[in-house]
C-alpha cells in the first residue's frame, strides 16, 4: 500500500514538473518566433530605442553623479568658510581684547613708594606698543583702543585709574610679546627708564616665559559712532526707488 503511494505521488511530481518545463519551452518558443517573425528594420528600430534609453540612462547617472559632487563641495566650501570666520573672529576678539590671552613677555613693576604719573603710565604703554608688545595690561586692566589713563578725585587727594578702575600697589604693567626687544625698547639711552631715574622712579624689568593677560570686562559704549554708508550705494539705492515708483 505503502509502496503505491510513493509511486502515486512520484507519478504526479513528473506530470507536474513535465508540465512546467512544457510551459517554459512554449515560452521561449513563442519569444523566439517572435523575435524571428519581425523585419529587420522593426528590429533595428528596437536596438536603437534600447541604445537611446541606455544613453539617456547614462547622462542621467552622469548628472546625478555631477549634482552629488557639486553638493559635497559646497559642503566642504562651507565649511571651509565657517572655519575661516571662526579664526577671523578668534583673532578680532584677541585684538579687541574680548578674549585672555597668554605669552611671553615683560613684567614691569613701581613699588607703593613710586611717585608715579598718569602721564608716565601712557608713556610706558606706549613705548611698550612700539617696542612690538601684542597685548598689554594695567595693574590688571586690558589696554585696547578706548581705554584711558588719568586722575579721579578720592579721599585725600587724585588717584590714577585706567579706564576709571583705580590702579593697585604694587602697580605692574604686563606686556606680551618679544620680551628681549620689549626690554630694550624700554632701557634705551634717554627712554623710559633713564627718564624714572632722573625723577627718582626705578621700576623693575623682568622677562616672563608666561604672563596671562584678562579679557575686558567693561562694555563698550559708542555715543557718536554710527555706521556710514557710501554715497554711490545712498545714489543707487534711491535711483532704484525712484524707478520703481515710475
Amino acid at each position: 500500500m505503502k509502496t503505491h503511494r510513493k509511486t502515486l505521488a512520484f507519478s504526479c511530481a513528473m506530470i507536474i514538473m513535465g508540465m512546467l518545463l512544457s510551459v517554459q519551452y512554449q515560452s521561449t518558443n513563442t519569444a523566439e518566433r517572435e523575435l524571428y517573425q519581425q523585419r529587420p528594420e522593426n528590429l533595428i528600430a528596437m536596438i536603437r530605442n534600447l541604445t537611446d534609453k541606455r544613453s539617456k540612462l547614462s547622462l542621467e547617472m552622469a548628472d546625478l553623479s555631477n549634482q552629488l559632487a557639486d553638493r559635497r563641495n559646497a559642503f566642504e566650501d562651507q565649511t571651509l568658510v565657517a572655519k575661516s570666520i571662526e579664526q577671523e573672529l578668534s583673532k578680532l576678539e584677541i585684538v579687541n581684547g574680548s578674549r585672555a590671552v597668554r605669552g611671553r613677555g615683560l613684567e614691569v613693576t613701581f613699588l607703593s613708594t613710586s611717585m608715579v604719573q598718569y602721564s608716565d603710565l601712557i608713556t610706558l604703554v606706549n613705548e611698550l606698543w612700539a617696542s612690538g608688545a601684542e597685548a598689554v595690561s594695567v595693574s590688571g586692566v586690558r589696554i585696547i583702543s578706548s581705554s584711558y589713563i588719568y586722575y579721579r578725585p578720592a579721599d585725600g587727594g587724585l588717584e590714577i585709574t585706567v579706564s576709571n578702575q583705580p590702579i593697585t600697589w604694587p602697580l605692574k604693567i604686563l606686556a606680551i610679546g618679544d620680551s628681549n626687544n620689549l626690554e630694550k625698547g624700554l632701557t634705551l639711552p634717554g627712554g623710559f627708564i633713564d627718564m624714572m631715574a632722573f625723577n627718582k622712579i626705578y621700576p623693575t624689568l623682568r622677562q616672563k616665559e608666561a604672563l596671562e593677560l584678562p579679557a575686558v570686562n567693561l562694555s563698550q559704549r559708542f555715543d557718536y559712532l554710527k555706521e556710514y554708508v557710501a554715497a554711490e550705494n545712498t545714489a543707487a539705492q534711491t535711483g532704484t526707488t525712484a524707478a520703481q515708483g515710475s
